[in-house]
């Protein structure tokens, strides 16, 4: 009995967001708000070599990655860092694929996305994908 008075509180906890409609309007908000310089720190979560993996201090300048933990920006290097623009491109894309299984958590300050997570078909192992967004700053 007493587990069932506290099932409510752990869900009122809870922010996944599974409707596209709640992504679209998260983006529209943080576009609205105009911030295209910011850092933030970026966890990958994957069955990936331990370099992908983070945590990754991630600066934004002109909507644009300019650095990855304090060292310019390299496209083959830093393959996996996205900005935040992107992260909503890829939340789209991934979401039309109809994946399996997703999380799906927005900054209410910021409408960015905090979490990610992607398992696009149970039948394939490690091929789940997932990001955290931390301690977002505009600068």
């Amino acid at each position: 009995m007493l587990r069932l008075l506290f099932l409510p509180l752990l869900l009122l906890g809870c922010t996944k967001i599974s409707d596209v409609n709640d992504v679209d309007s998260n983006y529209d908000k943080w576009k609205k708000l105009g911030i295209s310089d910011y850092q933030f720190t970026l966890r990958v979560n994957c069955f990936c070599p331990i370099e992908t993996v983070g945590p990754h201090q991630v600066v934004v300048k002109n909507n644009a990655v300019v650095s990855v933990n304090g060292s310019s920006y390299d496209t083959n290097q830093h393959y996996h860092i996205k900005t935040i623009n992107q992260f909503f491109d890829f939340i789209q894309k991934t979401l039309a694929q109809k994946p399996a299984q997703k999380t799906l958590e927005f900054d209410p300050k910021y409408h960015i996305p905090t979490n990610i997570f992607f398992d696009l078909s149970e039948m394939i192992a490690d091929e789940e994908i997932g990001y955290v967004i931390t301690d977002f700053k505009p600068l």
